[in-house]
């Protein structure tokens, strides 16, 4: 299936919607996004794939499309019913930034339905000190919408290395849907994770030029997680897949053809 042709699907649960995409064939994958983006995101990684793997993706709650209340741990049943809703039985989960801690909840919740972990870019455990939430917070209650997402777009993690035109209007149009109901109504975080109890394959991701925050927390993961391994990709920053998709896709690809099974 071309990724461009993929139809908008959409799943009702607890009252709300996911707006959720099945595209491509052969081993599933599930593309989880980071904060402020939503589905779309995976939109170049997709089109290099399709021809090898299914992907699932979908819009976390309250981010893109999507209905309800964002909160990351709700994400958890959220992806089990997408799983189900798709006949997918075992999928590979990559999660980028924000969807990185997503991904490693999952796991450790459903380790049965997880073939390995590929982790992009991710925050140091439970905690995002890099993003000022109580800032945008207070600039989306007193400037508005407008203004929240203009300053996201000014944010060090969402500056793009790559001049591709296309690439910066993906993005731009990506954060125009962002509205903030996650900064209006945070939710508690809960306890770290024992990363030591993840048993599946592990690759840990960042752009050579992401935040040495995220590059060290990275580095903790790989630590943590046992025989997990780390590539850097160079020249892309934070938004790795954005900035280069193709050593992005090659990353990815040549992580999954060693996987057992």
């Amino acid at each position: 299936m071309s990724t461009h042709n993929a139809p908008d699907r959409y799943l009702a649960r607890d009252g709300a919607r996911l707006r959720w995409r099945l595209e491509g064939s052969g081993p599933a994958i599930a593309l989880l996004h980071g904060w402020a983006l939503d589905l779309e995101y995976w939109d170049p990684l997709a089109a290099l794939l399709a021809p090898r793997f299914t992907m699932l993706r979908f819009d976390r709650c309250g981010f893109g499309r999507s209905e309800g209340q964002p909160d990351i741990h709700r994400n958890v049943d959220d992806l089990l019913a997408l799983l189900q809703a798709a006949a997918i039985d075992r999928a590979i989960l990559l999660g980028m930034s924000q969807g990185a801690r997503l991904a490693i909840h999952f796991a450790l919740r459903h380790p049965q339905r997880v073939r390995a972990l590929l982790l992009d870019g991710a925050p140091a455990l439970e905690t995002e000190s890099e993003l000022s939430l109580a800032e945008y917070r207070r600039l989306l209650e007193t400037r508005g919408r407008a203004a929240l997402q203009a300053g996201i777009m000014q944010h060090p993690l969402m500056q793009l290395q790559t001049d591709d035109a296309d690439a910066r209007q993906l993005l731009a149009s990506i954060v125009a849907r962002y509205a903030g109901h996650d900064l209006l109504r945070p939710v508690a975080r809960g306890g770290a994770p024992d990363l030591g109890a993840i048993a599946v394959p592990t690759l840990i991701l960042n752009g050579s030029l992401d935040s040495p925050a995220r590059r060290e927390a990275g580095r903790m993961l790989q630590a943590a997680i046992p025989g997990a391994l780390q590539v850097e990709l160079p020249g892309a920053g934070h938004l790795a897949q954005l900035d280069d998709p193709a050593a992005y896709a090659d990353a990815v690809s040549a992580f999954c053809r060693d996987l057992p099974g």
